[in-house]
């Protein structure tokens, strides 16, 4: 039996709503399983509107329509206050009310001052029951930085003049948005049973390629490794990847860990990546003495198996809803395909724009003490998760050469304090975090702040170069200034050191200073670079003292790049550091090859020949032994090659000595541009330079137009006219 109408219309029934009004429900068949009872009327769910479930609903109200329901038992009818027609009705005059603001103030948003005086300018936390969460009150955290949600499957955050920081701060129209998002998560349910809908809908954004292959929660559980071996994984992520565990609090990760092996089921399924992600770290990280009884082919099945259940865990969390453990997967996932990749990748720039977004719609770039409710170990490892992710954009997106994500005017969480995991262990809700210790003491957490100090510094290099407006040079010597001043506050155990002297310290300790003195050259080769394009008699003093800082950053750089040649290798004492001389390092390292291969083709050596041409040398033997794997390798080598035999005989050949690569002659000639073209294809073949074009083409270092942070690829190559950069 239908329910009664309540329309104004007594013979407007249609026969099919008679029908489906009066026909009995047909039962499903023996295997198939119970249908969800329908709680929308007919019409809402053959269009797929969301229905109040009133009698009529709205939405045949609004039309005149018969309003009809399938039979339910009345006791699965939702109870709805009375007050909701007249809360829409309330809802609808603050709509006109902040549109009109909106259009009389010519702005695209209102800010949260020009409300009524209910709005609150302290942090609050405004509660209501969540029906399908009884055991748990969500908590919106607002202030005029905005406003976080959180509950135990999302954390979300909003600006100030966000229309949903505004509609929270009015506590009636709360509890009603809390309603009707529990009726709307039933209706997206309901509409997910029909069996009538002719094509499937994606519920996800596909993952940059896709889409990719679904997998149950049973199915990815099931390429787990055995709980002993996965301990070995686990130990080995937190002893050798403490520069990216330092995001995830060991002990309670422990305690998940243990609860997880007793019952899987207690955990999310973005728990279940983020433990996928460490085995693959893990796994990466291994070298063959960890793993005996593997070859190579069977070492990269594992990694190619648990990248993708770490993604496959992220399909499945549905990652783009800003739940627990989300971005602490989605960063791990990142870094597994950094480190996988031996050139930069602009795959890898696309994924980090997925997490610094994530990051900011979860509100980790406003710091925790602006809002209550956030327990001082969630604050403090929002504060490591989220340098940890503004560090990683400066890094990729200078090595892209694009503009940084995140803008220094858009987020001011404070950086981490230097604290071990143990004091942070234990720490009630209302308690205190306990006071940092000395800088004078190394920690994990040391590395980090020192690491974000300088990059902070970097991303005001950054931003100076890739601005449109080309800076003065006394704008240049400020951002020096603050460069200089970074360096300056490098903590005691992370300062420079020479490997003599660092014979007692943990190879994490040693690879953390090399790292930072490799970014501080960095700055100084993004921020005085373009000095170089100038004639000398152009060049005054303080031009002089730009143009001898990239000569000594540059040098500097590939002093680096032979330490950690020679120490990454089996038997050094970097060799389980391997793994961090990522693309991001190579780009430097190819950048200072460059400009070096530059200034001695100009002569512009500023008297250190012989200091280029040593550098060179070695760098050379360097790029040969990596051209195998590497595309950026073999186009490095075979720049060096050419410059070194150009420089060696001007109208000749020249020898060039190299014992994994025999003896090769090159026939070199100036063009009339001052460039360098290949006499002859001969010694080009047997090189397997032919990437480098015919003779006519010419070889021209000129960088005052180029961009030093596009990839290898691109701006290796000439363009047609050979006057610079493509």
């Amino acid at each position: 039996m239908s329910k009664p109408s309540l329309a104004s219309s007594s013979d407007g029934k249609s026969a099919a709503a008679q029908d489906i009004g009066t026909t009995p429900r047909p039962r499903p068949p023996t295997g198939r399983r119970r249908e969800k009872p329908q709680l929308s009327c007919t019409l809402c769910r053959r269009r797929k509107s969301r229905c109040d479930r009133q009698q009529p609903c709205s939405v045949c109200s609004a039309r005149g329509l018969e309003c009809t329901y399938i039979d339910v038992p009345p006791s699965l009818m939702p109870k709805m206050p009375s007050a909701v027609p007249s809360m829409h009705d309330r809802l609808a005059q603050l709509e006109r009310l902040v549109l009109s603001m909106k259009s009389s103030s010519g702005l695209g948003s209102i800010h949260a001052s020009a409300l009524p005086s209910s709005t609150t300018s302290k942090p609050s936390i405004l509660a209501s029951e969540t029906p399908s969460e009884p055991d748990y009150t969500p908590a919106d955290i607002q202030s005029e930085c905005g406003s976080i949600r959180l509950t135990t499957s999302e954390s979300t955050y909003v600006g100030g003049d966000h229309w949903v920081a505004i509609l929270d701060s009015i506590a009636d129209l709360k509890d009603h948005f809390d309603r009707e998002r529990h009726l709307e998560m039933e209706d997206d349910l309901d509409f997910s049973n029909q069996e009538d809908s002719g094509v499937p809908r994606s519920r996800h954004a596909l993952l940059l390629y896709g889409p990719n292959q679904p997998s149950s929660r049973t199915e990815i559980l099931a390429a787990l490794p055995p709980k002993t071996a996965v301990d070995r994984y686990v130990s080995r992520y937190f002893n050798r990847l403490d520069s990216l565990a330092v995001s995830i609090h060991g002990p309670s990760f422990l305690r998940a860990y243990e609860s997880f092996w007793a019952d899987s089921s207690t955990l999310p399924i973005a728990w279940i990546g983020l433990l996928f992600s460490i085995i693959c770290l893990a796994v990466l990280v291994s070298d063959t003495t960890d793993l005996p009884s593997q070859d190579a082919s069977q070492h990269n099945l594992q990694v190619d198996l648990y990248r993708e259940k770490t993604v496959q865990c992220l399909f499945a969390a549905e990652y783009t809803k800003p739940g627990p453990y989300v971005l602490e997967t989605m960063t791990h996932y990142l870094y597994i395909e950094f480190v996988l990749h031996a050139d930069a990748n602009k795959d890898v720039w696309y994924l980090l724009s997925l997490a610094v977004n994530m990051a900011k719609r979860m509100g980790y770039h406003r710091d925790p003490s602006h809002f209550r409710g956030i327990s001082p170990l969630q604050a403090e490892l929002r504060r490591r998760l989220w340098s940890k992710v503004l560090m990683s954009d400066i890094i990729v997106s200078s090595q892209m050469g694009m503009p940084r994500m995140v803008s220094e005017s858009e987020h001011d969480a404070a950086e981490p304090r230097n604290l071990s995991d143990s004091d942070l262990d234990g720490l009630e809700d209302n308690a205190e975090l306990p006071s940092p210790r000395p800088e004078t003491e190394y920690t994990p957490t040391l590395n980090q702040i020192a690491r974000r100090r300088i990059l902070i510094a970097l991303g005001k290099v950054l931003d100076l170069t890739t601005a449109v407006k080309p800076a003065t040079h006394a704008e240049v010597m400020a951002i020096d200034t603050t460069l200089h001043t970074a360096a300056a506050r490098i903590s005691p155990p992370l300062k420079p050191k020479s490997m003599a002297a660092s014979v007692t310290d943990p190879p994490q300790q040693i690879f953390a200073r090399l790292f930072l003195q490799h970014l501080l050259y960095k700055g100084q080769i993004m921020l005085h670079r373009r000095f170089l394009s100038l004639s000398n008699t152009q060049i005054s003093p303080d031009l002089s003292y730009s143009r001898s800082s990239v000569l000594d950053a540059s040098l500097g750089t590939l002093d680096i790049q032979q330490l950690l040649d020679e120490e990454i290798q089996p038997g050094g004492v970097l060799y389980t550091m391997r793994y961090r001389v990522t693309s991001s390092m190579n780009h430097l390292f190819l950048t200072a090859t460059v400009i070096l291969c530059s200034m001695l083709d100009k002569k512009q050596t500023l008297g250190r020949e012989e200091d280029i041409l040593s550098a060179l040398k070695r760098t050379r033997a360097i790029w040969l032994r990596k051209s195998g794997t590497s595309k950026e390798a073999k186009k490095a080598a075979e720049t060096v090659s050419i410059v070194l035999a150009k420089h060696g005989g001007q109208h000749g050949g020249i020898k060039i000595d190299d014992t994994a690569q025999g003896t090769t002659t090159y026939d070199l000639e100036s063009d009339s541009r001052g460039g360098l073209g290949l006499l002859t294809q001969r010694d080009v073949e047997s090189e397997g330079l032919s990437g480098l074009g015919p003779r006519e083409q010419p070889f021209d270092f000129s960088m005052a137009d180029g961009n030093m942070g596009a990839e290898m690829d691109d701006w290796m190559m000439m363009n047609a006219s050979g006057t610079g950069w493509m």
